[in-house]
């Protein structure tokens, strides 16, 4: 038999895994990376010997990586973990536990078990909730705007898409599956084409050529206050 020794690593809450080193990410400015290289670089440099190759390769690389490393903003990770406490892990585990026996044997001292287990877990539960949304509230920053990316598109209406029914009288059936075809059925009733047909009426007042006027009588500013001041009293 084979008796290797097996190793395991226990913990009470969750290990978090370092995040994986990167010499820039999305927010590196490049037109800065190009400015510090084309400082840093000297291409006017003849090496001679195998040594003064090697050094100017190791000057090279990191010349790239301070330029990089200039030219990339520092970013913290924050990884939202979900802790769950060991009181409520062992209150699941109980509760899954006396649920099985209940329902394998039926008895009325272990259906007592399990609800005065089940009681117990829902009485905790909150308490875990309200310290992990304290904890949560806490964390909210002014200066990062960290405090409204919550509530951001909480404001923002959802539009839902109604249901159409038939217009008839009685009103007819919800649509389903056909929603398409009575919309379309609607649509070609509201929007029908103007009638274009001339009317003889207008076309004869129109034709017919105007009276001559009397051009009206010129008048005064102070003419118009007066009978302003006339309709007033």
């Amino acid at each position: 038999m084979d008796h290797s020794p097996i190793t395991a690593t226990l913990s009470t809450s969750a290990i978090l895994r370092k995040p994986t080193p990167r010499l820039h990410n999305s927010k590196t400015n490049w037109d800065t990376y190009r400015q510090i290289k084309q400082d840093k670089v000297n291409l006017s440099t003849k090496p001679k010997e195998h040594k003064d190759i090697t050094l100017e390769t190791n000057h090279l690389l990191n010349s790239l990586q301070h330029a990089t490393k200039e030219a990339t903003p520092n970013s913290d990770p924050q990884r939202t973990t979900n802790n769950i406490p060991y009181e409520i892990k062992k209150l699941v585990a109980e509760k899954r536990r006396a649920r099985s026996i209940w329902q394998r044997t039926y008895a009325p001292d272990k259906r007592r078990k399990y609800n005065r287990t089940s009681s117990k877990l829902k009485s905790k539960l909150p308490e875990m909730w309200n310290e992990s949304f304290e904890k949560y509230v806490s964390n909210f920053k002014r200066q990062d705007n960290s405090i409204w990316k919550p509530i951001k598109n909480k404001g923002i209406s959802k539009t839902t898409s109604s249901p159409i029914r038939k217009y008839s009288t009685p009103p007819g059936p919800w649509a389903k599956s056909d929603r398409g075809k009575l919309l379309a059925e609607h649509l070609s009733e509201v929007f029908s084409p103007h009638n274009n047909d001339q009317d003889q009426e207008v076309e004869q007042d129109l034709a017919t050529p105007n009276e001559s006027q009397d051009r009206l009588k010129a008048f005064t500013l102070k003419e118009i206050k007066d009978d302003i001041k006339m309709l007033n009293q």
